[in-house]
């Protein structure tokens, strides 16, 4: 992590500690904290010496009868920190009890800030956005071809069963309405059980890799019948289908640096996570 990205959009002072808050409430959530609020600009907070304290950035909770307590130190500096801020933040950790501290900034921090800060156990941290160094060595694009194959049903013909028609009165006339959802039953046993959905259906349609219009099929379903309008159940032998083949060709590319908010570098480790 080096030096500032100019084109940031993450400004000095104030917007740089609502940035930082809005980071640490997402690692909190990841952590199964989310009921945990992370506050900005923390005023009320007072320490052994009866002095109230201002925290940048600043979350407690309740484990087994204890309060812990985090602080964050935001310094959106354009150089490294220097000891003497360490050593100012080190005074609100000592007067407010189990109080843990984290020190954030962009850049980094003077060789003496870093061994004071690890003496007394402050974790330092550079947090800024991602600039395009750092994603070097990482992968940076990711694409994702789909490849979607679907029939389109245009018709559906069934073929009513010859002896179900020939107990019909002369003249007499049935009517058979589905309406429906696409998983609904369509074809139904003799009791009325389901055999097929119009999905089913659909699925069950022969189908080429390539677009193609105006094919033919027929679907054969042992013992199917169709529900007529006056709950009578229609024996067929089976149903013609009228439909196309689509096909859907999509390459979706995802930009690493359009996923990641922040990148945050523990500086005692070298440890980087990207947070997105």
């Amino acid at each position: 992590m080096s030096g500032i990205d100019k084109s940031s959009s993450v400004k000095v002072g104030n917007d740089y500690e609502k940035f930082v808050q809005a980071i640490y409430q997402t690692l909190l959530n990841e952590d199964g904290l989310g009921t945990v609020k992370v506050e900005q600009n923390k005023t009320d907070l007072v320490g052994k010496s009866g002095c109230a304290h201002q925290l940048d950035v600043y979350w407690e909770f309740q484990l087994g009868g204890q309060t812990y307590r985090t602080a964050i130190e935001c310094k959106a500096y354009a150089s490294e920190v220097k000891i003497g801020n360490i050593r100012d933040f080190y005074g609100v950790l000592a007067d407010v009890p189990n109080l843990n501290g984290i020190f954030v900034t962009l850049v980094g921090y003077q060789s003496g800030a870093k061994k004071y800060a690890d003496h007394y156990g402050i974790s330092l941290k550079e947090l800024k956005e991602p600039a395009d160094e750092d994603y070097e060595g990482r992968i940076q694009k990711i694409h994702v071809n789909v490849h979607l194959v679907m029939a389109d049903i245009k018709a559906l013909k069934p073929k009513i069963n010859d002896a179900f028609l020939a107990n019909l009165k002369e003249g007499e006339e049935i009517e058979a309405t589905f309406d429906g959802t696409n998983y609904d039953p369509y074809l139904v046993d003799s009791k009325g059980g389901s055999i097929a959905s119009y999905e089913a259906m659909r699925q069950a349609l022969p189908i080429t890799q390539a677009t193609a219009l105006g094919m033919k099929a027929q679907l054969k379903f042992p013992g199917a019948h169709i529900r007529a309008n006056d709950g009578r159940l229609i024996a067929i032998d089976h149903i013609d289908v009228e439909y196309d083949v689509l096909v859907d060709i999509e390459d979706i590319e995802i930009l690493g640096k359009k996923i990641a908010r922040a990148i945050i570098k523990d500086v005692k480790s070298g440890d980087v996570k990207f947070v997105t």
